[in-house]
């Protein structure tokens, strides 16, 4: 069942009564707003260059967001319709989107609550047409519901002890009854221990991860005991030694062992205080895993990273894994993992991410290159992604936002990459305080696809009004 509105409103309302903060005794902040764009597109329906048929679309988009603030409660409600008016077809079509959030302290400084909620819009399958947004005529789209429920327990014992017990519940479900539902429970409790001056610290933890999803026949299960500890000989030298067990149960778990001990060893260098580097080399299931990652930082807002992983994985596991650090996302990150099987591979990914943020500007790359191979299947599949995101602010009340988005993908069963782009260029300027207008032009664009090659260019122009 596809979450509604109305319970995402239910949650942003009832949380913080449920910890005695009525709207009184909060700070609450209510912004109306709307956004009227006039697109015009030369491929509607993404369709192949033969096929292909152009139009102008209108967009209106109501919505409001809703914040509450106070000293035990924070709450954020984020509403949209998108109602589309295509004016080639005489078609009308409307998305909801939404996502509320509280984060509530319970008990002081030991019992905490997180709850989540969202709609939002998503392609159904990688093997079809891929929309970078709604706006298109394809039947490759639904709605996708999320809710998340996350209590924790946060108890510093000592100057030296710290505790922490976590439960998380995230439901994943699509309005597409080919698309693959999941549940994911996961339970965490980690026990830190840190010496004056962090000569010497520890990190027990245990974390119990399980996921059902419509693709396999049983959940898929993960658990690990883990220990991290950290020996810091001087300002610029540390040793780091991480031992564990885990287990992974899945559907062709029965063919393959995916248990056993796991044991890391390595060091973290600082040669200056703004360039460190952390590698590690260890042993899990029946491979050797290696890591090492180098970060330059010139200042709080800009600097250089760079790192190379070898692991033992499954994929299942892998998404719930999943850590990078970039701010910005790649449109198709991602894309295609609903529809892997649970089995062990073996993961080799290189990255390199650069960042910066000046007076006027910021921006930000990030590219990586991966390699899966498949243990029992033999299947074997390369991505490569870059994607970029730039910032001017031209004018105390303009600015120009430029993105680029690549995922290159190919499989051992297809003789070429079937290559995903989106590009975008948009401008917006501010003439009045409750007023901004301006203009996109985006490219989105497949090749090499077995399935569908297309390619569409759309252009926008949009007023968005906050009340």
């Amino acid at each position: 069942m596809v979450i509604s509105m109305r319970r995402a409103a239910y949650l942003f309302v009832w949380t913080p009564l449920l910890v005695g903060v009525t709207p009184a005794a909060a700070s609450i902040e209510i912004i109306p707003s709307v956004l009227v764009s006039q697109y015009w597109s030369d491929n509607l329906s993404l369709a192949a260059d033969e096929l292909r048929e152009g139009g102008a679309i209108t967009d209106v988009s109501p919505g409001v967001a809703v914040t509450m603030r106070s000293r035990r409660h924070r709450g954020v409600l984020d509403a949209r319709y998108q109602h589309l008016s295509y004016r080639r077809s005489g078609e009308t079509r409307g998305f909801q989107q939404f996502s509320a959030s509280t984060n509530s302290e319970l008990a002081a400084d030991f019992l905490f609550l997180d709850l989540a909620a969202n709609r939002t819009q998503s392609a159904i399958s990688d093997q079809q047409a891929v929309a970078a947004n709604n706006l298109s005529l394809t039947s490759n789209r639904t709605d996708v519901s999320t809710y998340s429920i996350n209590p924790y327990l946060l108890k510093q014992w000592s100057s030296h002890w710290r505790t922490r017990v976590d439960y998380a519940y995230r439901d994943t479900r699509f309005n597409a009854v080919s698309a693959n539902d999941s549940q994911t429970e996961s339970f965490t409790a980690l026990a830190s221990y840190a010496e004056s001056g962090d000569i010497l610290s520890f990190d027990l933890s245990f974390n119990a991860v399980r996921t059902e999803s419509q693709l396999s026949s049983r959940p898929a299960e993960f658990d690990e005991v883990r220990l991290n500890s950290r020996y810091q000989m001087n300002p610029n030298w540390a040793w780091l030694l991480n031992v564990g067990y885990e287990e992974d149960r899945y559907d062709r778990a029965t063919v393959e062992t995916t248990r056993g001990g796991f044991g890391e060893i390595g060091f973290e260098a600082m040669p200056t205080r703004k360039i460190s580097i952390n590698a590690l080399i260890g042993e899990r299931y029946f491979g050797d895993t290696a890591a090492l990652r180098l970060l330059y930082r010139y200042n709080l807002r800009t600097g250089f990273e760079a790192g190379y992983r070898t692991d033992i994985t499954q994929s299942a596991i892998e998404v719930n894994r999943a850590n990078a650090p970039a701010t910005v996302i790649s449109l198709f990150d991602n894309l295609g993992d609903n529809f892997l099987l649970n089995e062990v591979f073996e993961i080799r990914r290189s990255d390199v991410r650069a960042y910066y943020q000046w007076a006027r500007s910021r921006g930000e790359i990030l590219a990586y290159h991966e390699i899966r191979n498949f243990q029992l299947s033999l299947n074997r599949e390369v991505i490569d992604s870059v994607a970029a995101n730039w910032n001017w602010s031209m004018t105390a009340k303009s600015t120009l936002e430029v993105a680029l988005s690549v995922r290159d993908r190919t499989p051992n069963t297809q003789p070429e990459s079937d290559r995903l782009t989106y590009a975008l260029v948009r401008i917006e300027s501010q003439p009045r305080r409750m007023i901004s207008v301006g203009g996109e032009y985006s490219v989105t664009s497949r090749s090499g696809s077995a399935i569908q090659e297309y390619r569409q260019q759309l252009i926008g122009l949009f007023v968005n009004v906050v009340f």
